[in-house]
């Protein structure tokens, strides 16, 4: 799996985070995509990725997604997802903005090469 343009990846991650399926997330992350979700501790690889998306995926919490931002270069996109969880009864748990960096792949489709899920959220560090 991936997305025939990076405008996609934002609703097709929201999509599958949801309906938990994490064969689709994992199949969205290039061969060596990395993911970050604290800007400190980062995953490489399918399995690694997994292990850091588990404790979200097991969790009750939806995820609303916007593609805020999409720049295109060539086989490579920078990508700017809003998103915003919420508890099972809708209310908001947390929001955020990502940086995303995808490839085209051999296959035409685009996967995340990098995937930082709070960048644009954090506080500069000094």
């Amino acid at each position: 799996m991936g997305v025939k343009s990076p405008t996609e990846i934002s609703e097709t991650f929201g999509n599958l985070f949801n309906s938990r399926d994490r064969d689709g997330l994992l199949a969205l992350y290039a061969t060596e995509g990395v993911l970050t979700i604290d800007g400190e501790t980062s995953a490489q690889g399918g399995a690694a990725i997994g292990e850091m998306m588990a404790e979200m995926l097991d969790s009750p919490l939806k995820i609303s997604t916007r593609c805020a931002t999409c720049h295109i270069n060539g086989d490579t996109a920078l990508v700017r997802t809003d998103w915003i969880l919420t508890d099972p009864e809708g209310k908001e748990f947390m929001t955020g903005s990502s940086a995303e960096v995808l490839g085209r792949q051999a296959d035409g489709l685009w996967r995340f090469i990098i995937d930082d899920a709070t960048f644009s959220s954090r506080l500069a560090s000094s």
